[in-house]
C-alpha cells in the first residue's frame, strides 16, 4: 500500500487582510534550507487572489505589506525573490497543497519564522499568539508598529524601523526593534550586531528576534543584504 504523502505546509489563515481588507492567505510551511535561519518552519502571507509578482508589479502587495518602504513595487529594497518561494507556494496553494490547519499540534516543537514573506500584523493577532504558545521559538518583524502598538505584537514580533530616530520612536512604545543599516558601526547602547553576522549563528538557535519575548534582550542590528540591498538607502526621516 502506498504510504500517503504527508503537507509540506498548512493553511493557518484565509480571510481578509488586516491592513487593506483584501484577500489573503497565511500559510506555514514546514522546513527550510535557508542558511541564515537554519531549518525553520516558515510563515508565508500573500494575496489569495494573484501571483505574488502580478501582486507587486501592480502595487497591490500592499494588502500583505501596507506600507513598508522596502516593497520591491515601490522600488525599495525588500530581500526576497518574489518570484521563487513566494511564487511556488502560491501555485501548490493553488492546487491545493496545502491543508487547513484544524490545530496547532503540527507545529509543536518546532521554530518559526513568522513572515518569510509579508507583514505578520497582517493577519489576526491571536493567531500568532497561538502559534508562539505551541513552537519552541519565533522570529518576526513588523514595519505596522507605528500604527499597531498592541501588546500581542510587542510580545512576538520586532519592530523593523529604517533609522536611529524610530528606534527610539520604537522603544518609547515598547518594542524591541530590528534596522537595517549600512553603517553597523555606529551603534546604540542598547543595540548589538545580529549574531549571524557576527558569529554565524543561525536563527533557529539565536532567539533574539522574538520581540519582548527575548526579555532584557538588546535590540538587533544588521547591514542591508539580498539580492536586492544596491538599492537600500538609510532612511533619514523618521514620520
Amino acid at each position: 500500500m502506498t504510504k500517503a504523502k504527508q503537507p509540506t505546509g498548512y493553511v493557518v489563515y484565509e480571510g481578509a487582510s488586516a491592513l487593506t481588507g483584501d484577500p489573503i492567505v497565511a500559510i506555514v510551511t514546514l522546513k527550510s534550507v535557508n542558511a541564515k535561519t537554519g531549518n525553520m518552519s516558515q510563515l508565508w502571507i500573500i494575496r489569495s487572489d494573484m501571483n505574488p509578482v502580478e501582486a507587486s508589479k501592480a502595487k497591490l502587495d500592499d494588502a500583505i505589506c501596507g506600507a513598508c518602504i522596502f516593497r520591491q513595487s515601490t522600488g525599495g529594497a525588500c530581500y526576497v525573490n518574489i518570484g521563487q518561494a513566494p511564487g511556488n507556494i502560491y501555485r501548490t496553494y493553488k492546487r491545493g497543497g496545502y491543508p487547513v490547519a484544524t490545530d496547532y499540534s503540527v507545529f509543536e516543537g518546532k521554530s518559526m519564522r513568522f513572515g518569510a514573506y509579508g507583514d505578520p500584523a497582517a493577519i489576526p493577532l491571536d493567531i500568532l499568539t497561538n502559534l508562539k504558545a505551541v513552537v519552541t521559538n519565533n522570529t518576526s518583524y513588523t514595519h505596522q508598529w507605528k500604527f499597531n502598538d498592541s501588546e500581542v505584537l510587542k510580545q512576538v514580533s520586532m519592530a523593523s524601523v529604517d533609522n536611529l530616530l524610530e528606534a527610539e520612536l520604537a522603544k518609547e512604545k515598547g518594542f524591541r526593534w530590528f534596522r537595517v543599516t549600512n553603517d553597523i558601526d555606529t551603534l546604540r547602547d542598547d543595540e548589538i550586531v545580529c549574531p549571524n553576522y557576527t558569529s554565524d549563528v543561525q536563527c533557529k538557535d539565536c532567539k533574539l528576534c522574538s520581540g519582548q519575548g527575548a526579555k532584557g534582550a538588546k535590540s538587533i542590528v544588521i547591514p542591508s543584504h539580498g539580492s536586492w540591498k544596491g538599492r537600500f538607502t538609510e532612511v533619514t526621516s523618521h514620520a
